[in-house]
């Protein structure tokens, strides 16, 4: 073989491997984040604090599709709650007269939208009052998943675990 042929075998084989690395190396489009807009972090914003408000705080059990999908899950304390377990518990609350009143207040850590869902993961702080007088506290850490439905954003699915203090 000529140094000619040689030469230009050589430059054709490293263009070719570096075409192969670089394919490689890259990350599929599909799982990188996308921009979200301030538009869509008080979307995802207004789920939680609304969820937590009207549901359980709340207890209002018809609320429930306002936020949740219809496969809704939450995993809480190492359980998997579902709506149907969710409306259960929402009626056993309200059913207690001497109930606290809860307050919830939220700290975002990370709002991010992949593809068309958005993660959120915050700290949840709970105050509990009777008669104006503060009976408990409690704070967990929680990430949820927020997906686009013919109704709008929806939570898909939560995680919750106490914190401590």
């Amino acid at each position: 073989m000529t140094f000619k042929k040689t030469h230009k075998a050589l430059i054709v084989l490293s263009f070719i491997i570096t075409i192969a690395l670089t394919s490689c190396l890259s990350q599929p489009e599909a799982n990188t984040n996308t921009s979200i807009t301030e538009a869509e972090i008080k979307i995802a914003k207004d789920l939680i604090q609304g969820s937590f408000d009207d549901l359980w705080a709340g207890g209002d059990s018809t609320k429930i599709m306002s936020y949740h999908t219809d496969d809704f899950i939450i995993l809480e304390q190492g359980e998997i709650w579902d709506n149907e377990r969710i409306k259960t518990y929402m009626r056993d609350m309200v059913s207690n007269p001497n109930r606290a009143k809860r307050t919830n207040k939220m700290e975002y850590i990370s709002i991010d939208k992949y593809g068309p869902s958005i993660q959120i993961a915050y700290y949840n702080y709970a105050e509990f009052t009777q008669a104006d007088t503060l009976v408990g506290k409690a704070k967990w850490l929680e990430s949820a998943l927020a997906v686009p439905t013919d109704d709008g954003w929806r939570l898909k699915m939560m995680h919750s675990t106490r914190a401590r203090d």
